[in-house]
């Protein structure tokens, strides 16, 4: 059972997972919604002199696709959030370890859809199933709530956060206008909340080595 990372290691984890995505999502909303399209404080966002040059720098060594690089590398959130959560979700019992492997499975999922959004991309079809990955996740995350073991020490608000994800990821999305960068926003940050407060696995008492027989115990 995970026992690893710490809280505070976990906690830093999953806000650096949240400010990831939120980084990315200025130049992803540009590239998908357009410049005059996109909500304003993004668009002031999107202007930002390092946002240029790293567009200058993947034009200049030949990748001119700013959605295929600006979306895959939101995957990385996914599996930092899968390495926050991984005591937490452990002291949730069976279902809780589920939820570890939807998130972890967000991470490929979002890598793969956006390597495939070209029309004759050999997995086009998965091109945004991302989204129905999240929406697992939020689905499945009420089943932890009401599923975790009830004498394992979990408090009631952790069961309330996890009952409330969905809700979190729709206006984390609406909020921030984009998935799955925005409503990695929100998981990131009820990650952290988790990985900081909530209940986590039993550590495991060290085994009591019995003492080797000396030479009187051995010659009878």
């Amino acid at each position: 059972m995970r026992t690893r990372p710490s809280r505070t290691v976990g906690a830093v984890l999953a806000l650096i997972a949240a400010a990831w995505a939120f980084v990315l999502l200025p130049p992803q909303q540009a590239v998908w919604s357009g410049a005059y399209a996109m909500p304003r404080w993004l668009f002031e966002l999107n202007r930002l002199s390092p946002y240029d040059a790293v567009r200058d720098w993947l034009v200049a060594n030949g990748q001119p696709d700013f959605y295929l690089v600006f979306g895959a590398a939101a995957s990385a959130s996914f599996l930092l959030i899968w390495l926050a959560t991984g005591p937490a979700f452990a002291a949730l019992g069976w279902s809780g370890r589920a939820l570890g492997w939807l998130v972890l499975l967000g991470a490929a999922i979002t890598l793969l859809s956006y390597l495939n959004h070209p029309d004759d991309a050999p997995l086009h079809a998965l091109w945004g199933a991302e989204a129905f990955v999240l929406i697992a996740i939020g689905l499945w995350a009420v089943v932890v709530a009401i599923a975790a073991p009830r004498r394992a020490g979990i408090p009631a608000w952790e069961r309330v956060v996890l009952g409330c994800t969905l809700p979190i990821l729709v206006l984390a999305t609406l909020g921030l206008s984009y998935y799955p960068h925005g409503t990695l926003v929100g998981l990131g940050l009820e990650a952290a909340a988790l990985a900081a407060w909530g209940a986590r696995p039993p550590r495991a008492s060290p085994a009591t080595v019995a003492p080797e027989p000396g030479i009187a115990e051995r010659a009878a």
